[in-house]
C-alpha cells in the first residue's frame, strides 16, 4: 500500500513537471498563431501570460533583481485589466537602481492581485493600485497600496495576528507566504499592513539594500 501511494505521488509530481511546460509552449504557439492572423491584442496578452508563466517556471533563486519583479507586476497588471477594463487603475513610481537593486522573489505580484481581488474587485467602480519603492542609503522601502474597501480595525488586528501563524487569513496563502519569507529572510525587515474601511490598504515593506551586478537566471 506504501509503495502505492509513493508511486501515485511520483506520477503526480510528474504531472505537475509536464503540465506548466506544456501550456507554455502552447501559449507560444497560439501567440505565433495570433501574429499571423494579425490578432494584436490576444497576441500582447499571450506573451504577457507566457512571460509570466516563464517567470514562474525558470525563477530558482530566493532573490531577483528589482526590474524583473516590476516587469512582472505590469505583465499581471495588463492581463487583469483586460479583464476588468477601467475599473483597475496602476501607478508605478520608483526611484530606485531597478537593474542592480535584489528583492525576494515572488514578492510584488501576489501583493498587488491581494490588491485587486480583496480590495478593488469588491467595488462596483472598481480602484487604483499605486506601487511606490524608494532606495535610500542601505535600506529599500516598497509600499504598494490600494483605494479599495479596506478593512475595519478589528478585521485589520485579526488579519496581522493570523498572519504570525501559519493562516494568513483575508490575504490567502499569497499574503502569509511574502510575510514569512520577507521575515525570515530580513531579521532586521519590516513588514506592515495599514487599511481603513472603505480607504484602502497599504502594504509595506522595508528591508536592506542590496546591489549585485551578476546575472541572474
Amino acid at each position: 500500500e506504501m509503495e502505492k501511494q509513493m508511486e501515485a505521488i511520483r506520477l503526480q509530481m510528474l504531472k505537475n513537471q509536464i503540465n506548466p511546460h506544456f501550456l507554455f509552449n502552447t501559449l507560444n504557439a497560439i501567440a505565433g498563431m495570433a501574429q499571423i492572423e494579425d490578432a494584436e491584442t490576444t497576441e500582447r496578452m499571450i506573451e504577457a501570460l507566457s512571460r509570466l508563466f516563464r517567470y514562474n517556471l525558470k525563477t530558482t533563486a530566493s532573490v531577483m533583481p528589482l526590474e524583473r519583479e516590476i516587469a512582472v507586476v505590469k505583465d499581471y497588471v495588463y492581463l487583469q485589466k483586460m479583464r476588468f477594463g477601467e475599473r483597475i487603475r496602476y501607478e508605478l513610481d520608483c526611484k530606485a537602481r531597478q537593474e542592480l537593486v535584489m528583492v525576494p522573489a515572488f514578492t510584488f505580484q501576489p501583493l498587488v492581485e491581494i490588491a485587486i481581488i480583496h480590495g478593488i474587485a469588491p467595488k462596483e467602480e472598481g480602484g487604483s493600485i499605486r506601487i511606490v519603492v524608494r532606495q535610500k542609503e542601505n535600506r529599500l522601502r516598497i509600499a504598494i497600496g490600494d483605494d479599495g474597501i479596506g478593512m475595519t480595525e478589528e478585521e485589520l488586528q485579526q488579519l496581522k495576528n493570523r498572519l504570525k501563524t501559519t493562516d494568513a487569513g483575508h490575504g490567502g496563502i499569497g499574503l502569509g507566504n511574502v510575510y514569512r519569507r520577507i521575515t525570515a529572510m530580513y531579521p532586521d525587515g519590516d513588514f506592515e499592513i495599514c487599511s481603513k474601511k472603505d480607504a484602502g490598504t497599504v502594504i509595506v515593506i522595508d528591508i536592506p539594500c542590496r546591489e549585485e551586478t551578476g546575472d541572474m537566471t
